[in-house]
Formats: C-alpha cells, sequence, structure tokens
C-alpha cells in the first residue's frame, strides 16, 4: 500500500532463471532448447530453440541492452544482491513491499516460444514449463507475484488444452499472446475463438503484449535496426493492429464478457484510432462487417483496457 492505497503492477518483468527450460520443462523437450553464443561473443547466451536463436539479428548481440544501459552490470548496479541470488518470488515480494506494491503480474517469456516456424508441440511444452515456474514464483511469494499465462498460438487445441490445465492445476487466472501476425494469422481470425470461448467461460482475463526483437513478424524488424525507432513503434504499432483486428472480426461481438487489455502500448493513440476505426465502419462496415452491432468504441468501452505509464 502506499499514500492510503493499494497498489497493483499489471505489467511486471524479471530475469528469469537460466535454468529455467532445463528445470521445468518436460525431459523428451529439453535437447531442443539450449543457449549458444554468437560468434565472436562469449559474455551473452541467448536461447536457442530447434537450434536457431529466438532473438533477431539486430538485437542478438546484446547492442540494444547496451544503447540503454541494461548490461548485466548495470542491472546489479540497479538492483543489487537480486539479480545475483535470483528473482524468486519472495525476493521479489519483498522489493515491490519497499515501493509499496502490494500485488504484480509477470509477463513473459519475451521470445523463446514465439520464434517463427516454431514446432506446436514444443511451443506448448514450453508453456507449461513456464507455468509451472509462475506456480513457484506465486506460491513462493505469498500470493504476491503472480504469472499471466503465455497461450501457445501454433496450435488452438493445444492453446485450450494449456489454459486449461494451467487455470485447474496451477492457479494462473489471466493469459496473455503476442499481438503481432503470428503464424500469419490476426487475432480477430476466427481460428482462435476456442480460445476466447475458454477464457471468457473460466472468467479469465486476456491481454496482448510485445517485445522488441524477435526473430519472426513483428512491426519495425523489416526497417528498424536502432533501439530507439524499433521500441518506439513495434509495442503501440502492434497494439493498435490487434484492436482493429479483434474488433473488426468480431471477436468482442462474439464473445461479450470476455475481457482484454493491451498492455505496454501507451494511451495516447487510443481515441483517435477508435475514431478512425468508427469513421471506417461507417463507411464499409455493413459490407465487410455485417455481424458487428456496435461501434468500435462502444466495444472497446465494455470490453478494453489499455495501461499508461507513471
Amino acid at each position: 500500500m502506499r499514500n492510503g492505497y493499494k497498489v497493483f503492477d499489471a505489467d511486471s518483468h524479471v530475469i528469469y532463471p537460466a535454468d529455467l527450460w532445463q528445470t521445468y520443462l518436460d525431459p523428451k523437450f529439453r535437447d531442443r532448447v539450449s543457449r549458444r553464443s554468437p560468434a565472436g561473443l562469449d559474455t551473452y547466451n541467448p536461447v536457442t530453440v530447434d537450434g536457431r536463436w529466438t532473438q533477431h539479428d539486430t538485437s542478438l548481440y546484446g547492442q540494444f541492452q547496451k544503447a540503454i544501459r541494461w548490461t548485466p552490470e548495470d542491472m546489479v548496479d540497479q538492483y543489487g544482491d537480486i539479480v545475483m541470488k535470483g528473482f524468486t518470488g519472495d525476493r521479489v515480494a519483498a522489493a515491490h513491499a519497499v515501493d509499496g506494491i502490494d500485488l504484480a503480474v509477470i509477463y513473459g517469456p519475451e521470445y523463446d516460444l514465439w520464434v517463427e516456424g516454431i514446432d506446436p508441440e514444443l511451443q506448448a511444452a514450453m508453456v507449461r514449463a513456464y507455468n509451472r515456474w509462475g506456480q513457484e514464483m506465486r506460491e513462493s511469494s505469498g500470493g504476491r507475484v503472480l504469472t499471466s499465462g503465455p497461450i501457445p498460438l501454433g496450435d488452438v487445441s493445444r492453446a485450450v488444452e494449456e489454459i486449461q490445465f494451467a487455470h485447474d492445476e496451477l492457479g494462473i487466472r489471466s493469459f496473455w499472446a503476442r499481438p503481432g501476425y503470428i503464424n500469419f494469422r490476426n487475432l480477430g481470425d476466427r481460428y482462435y475463438d476456442p480460445i476466447y470461448e475458454l477464457l471468457q467461460d473460466l472468467d479469465c482475463a486476456f491481454a496482448t503484449h510485445e517485445f522488441m526483437g524477435l526473430r519472426g513478424q513483428t512491426e519495425g524488424a523489416d526497417r528498424f535496426t536502432t533501439f530507439t525507432e524499433w521500441h518506439t513503434a513495434v509495442h503501440t504499432h502492434e497494439a493498435m493492429n490487434a484492436s482493429l483486428s479483434m474488433i473488426t472480426q468480431g471477436v468482442f461481438e462474439r464473445f461479450p464478457r470476455l475481457r482484454c487489455a493491451y498492455m505496454e502500448a501507451g494511451c495516447g493513440w487510443l481515441p483517435s484510432w477508435l475514431h478512425r476505426i468508427d469513421e471506417h465502419l461507417e463507411m464499409a462496415g455493413a459490407v465487410e462487417c455485417p455481424d458487428l452491432t456496435m461501434t468500435a468504441t462502444e466495444y472497446f468501452k465494455r470490453n478494453c483496457w489499455v495501461t499508461t505509464e507513471c
């Protein structure tokens, strides 16, 4: 609590254990996820999946970390012992208590299970491994540090299975996916309807969260090579695209009780974006989106949230 208010950190991040996959991943998959240093660099060991790095070439060598002073040495200087000892649930909760944070939800992993072309079976196994780690974070923090469960979009049947398992067996109550053009599908695609239906039935929140630097299709990856450019564009633009797709392709019409948040994308874009969608629905919606019964603004007001930072 701070200044008389309870504080909820709705979008938290930690440094994951280096042995996350080797510890929590089903043994039959462990040899497919490893770490390997890029040529000429022996201080950075990014993850590989089936032999491929999960980070884009422009971020693989850690130059973005240097640009924003986010090297391991910088982290130790800023956060002290928790970096050296590890971000366990009890340590994170204790650090949050210093700032008066009562509850936090962690989003991740940023890259590893989202690499373009990942085997859907492996992706689902990595989701379950991550969620097992998330259960330990919650338990060791006394319920003050939660994780949002990633959704393996590669196979909708596996996604439904993992959501149900995480909810029933691991106590996870919110789920997320990257907002981008994963597997050449927008989030409004009816292929994902079983996911939204289950989340609605379970009364679990859904969120999108973008991360810069994925080896895959993300906004700006084809044109930007600096942190300033790419990180400025990718979070907001992908949230805009996801909200457009989910509204116009009828997700909130079909699932009126689905709660959806677009994380780490800011909020200034929202009024003009909804106004623009409404204008285009007025012009072409009767032909292109005939099933919609509300304006984009009305859907968003009923079903959606954005975050801002202060």
